[in-house]
């Protein structure tokens, strides 16, 4: 009997049907459909699969073309170990039109193939592919933003973008400014025409979906995930922007200064983005988008700035500047929802979701009064913190003046009112004081280059000052300004060896509040 149902099961005609997989679906669709394809795919090399947080978060939102391209697998492959275990592949006309065999992909629109190989930017993104591979359409998206640099009209050049793509991927979007960047044009420039990029691209982004409305895939996360948080804090950022708007036309001044108050809840909105997400994706060799949002959102919070210091003159003419300031933020919000949050989703894993999750509350939230709660992430968070402790608890320091046990050590650096954070030789970001006492300390950030973790407009500096300190022109740098309305001081210092050799550096933040009121009391 056994053998009878295994023949019938893997036979031809109406079974065969009941067994055919159609990779438009999400991994999740097709395991709820076929659930022995679960097993199936762990045996082909997925073996994320089977564990029940990836298929409920990633397999929610990743197609098995995509997960093969990301892995660096070849499609036909994985078709014919499928094959091998009794399914078959849906061949419809579209899926015929637009599957890639080389990458492993199927997007909806034409490929296009070079001598060097394929041009599908999608699997260049997701597979770290060179300058040189990542030609064909990403290539044709790279002319588009060529021609409105070098100051052609903005509904020229979308009139001939709009006759040859009916929809953009946010990798090609990625892939299309990142080879801007390699191929020269500085970034501050690619940054100028950030809007203009969007308002190329806009309503052609992965379908129309409408701007307000987050990216489907994203929508289909669990509650507390960080993209969840996100887009919740858009929403209410999108409402905000309205309410502005409103007293704005109304010339409500009283409104539109609370407004401008609320409106600093931004930099806790950008903070997340900045330092959780972007910085990651410099780990995954993603670094076109991430360094020109990140300039786009320096230049916000500086305008936010200057526009609540001239409040008290009034708005008298100034209202198509906060009009346009208003449109900048929307901007980014569609920016943020329909290129920078999939890609994340293409290349984050489930162990770098949950790390961000810890991370989060570093930054507190924005725009809305609590965020959800992830029970994964709550589950992850108290193993980890339990293997932390264990770890600690034993651990013994030993130095040249006496010993110390970790956790006492911890506790000291702790109480100490001094962020302190070191950078090795090799400028690997490898230790800070937790938790920040005036800038948030994202674990996940361990383990990156330093440069990775700053704007660009403030890498050529730290390049410089890492260069002095190698070759002994200086050994500190100090700055002393106002941060967030408190004096603070950020001091650099070099570390060298017995034998002068450069170890790294040691970042020290202090904010002097407190010993200045000190000060004017005895005074």
């Amino acid at each position: 009997m056994t053998a009878m149902r295994n023949a019938f099961r893997f036979g031809t005609g109406e079974i065969d049907m009941k067994k055919e997989l159609d990779f438009n679906k999400t991994v999740a669709e097709l395991v709820e459909e076929f659930p022995e394809f679960q097993q199936a795919m762990a045996e082909i090399g997925f073996k994320e699969i089977t564990n029940p947080m990836v298929l409920n978060v990633m397999g929610r939102v990743m197609t098995v073309p995509k997960g093969v391209a990301i892995k660096g697998m070849k499609l036909e492959d994985v078709v014919r170990e499928l094959e091998a275990r009794g399914f078959t592949i849906k061949q419809d006309e579209a899926a015929a039109a637009h599957a890639c065999g080389s990458c492993g992909t199927h997007e909806p629109h034409p490929h296009v193939h070079g001598e060097d190989g394929c041009g599908c930017t999608h699997a260049a993104a997701a597979t770290g592919a060179t300058d040189g591979e990542a030609t064909g359409r990403a290539a044709v998206l790279k002319g588009f933003l060529e021609r409105l640099s070098a100051g052609e009209s903005l509904e020229t050049v979308r009139k001939d973008f709009i006759k040859d793509f009916a929809s953009v991927s946010a990798e090609e979007i990625s892939a299309a400014e990142q080879q801007l960047i390699e191929g020269g044009t500085p970034i501050h420039e690619v940054q100028k025409l950030c809007d203009v990029h969007s308002a190329l691209f806009h309503g052609h982004i992965g379908g129309t979906t409408p701007a307000a409305d987050a990216a489907p895939e994203v929508q289909d996360l669990p509650d507390g995930h960080p993209l969840t948080v996100l887009n919740l804090e858009n929403k209410g950022l999108s409402e905000l922007l309205d309410r502005l708007s409103a007293a704005l036309e109304a010339s409500d001044m009283p409104g539109l200064s609370r407004g401008l108050g609320e409106l600093h809840a931004i930099y806790s909105h950008y903070g997340k983005k900045e330092s959780l997400l972007m910085t990651l994706l410099y780990r995954y060799g993603v670094t076109g988008p991430s360094g020109v949002m990140w300039g786009v959102d320096d230049e916000i919070k500086a305008e936010l700035r200057a526009l609540m210091k001239s409040l008290g003159d009034g708005i008298g003419g100034e209202e198509e500047r906060y009009s346009a300031f208003f449109q900048r933020i929307r901007d980014m919000i569609y920016k943020e929802e329909k290129i920078l949050f999939p890609l994340t989703l293409r290349f984050f894993s489930e162990e770098d979701w949950l790390m961000i999750y810890r991370d989060m509350p570093e930054f507190g939230v924005a725009f809305i009064k609590d965020a959800p709660k992830w029970a994964e992430g709550d589950a992850y968070v108290a193993k980890a913190e339990a293997k932390e402790r264990k770890m600690i608890a034993s651990g013994k320091v030993r130095l040249s003046t006496g010993e110390i046990g970790c956790k006492e050590l911890e506790a000291i650096l702790n109480l100490l009112p001094v962020d302190i954070t070191y950078i090795d030789k090799d400028e690997m970001l490898r230790f800070f004081s937790n938790p920040g006492q005036v800038f948030a300390r994202p674990r996940i950030a361990l383990g990156s280059k330093v440069y990775n973790c700053h704007p660009a407009n403030i890498v050529p500096i730290i390049e410089q000052l890492v260069a002095d300190f190698k070759a002994k022109k200086r050994d500190r740098m100090e700055i002393y300004r106002y941060i967030k309305g408190k004096p603070v001081g950020v001091r650099y210092l070099a570390i060298y060896d017995e034998n002068g050799e450069y170890t790294g550096a040691v970042e020290l933040v202090e904010d002097f509040s407190e010993a200045l009121a000190q000060f004017g009391e005895k005074k």
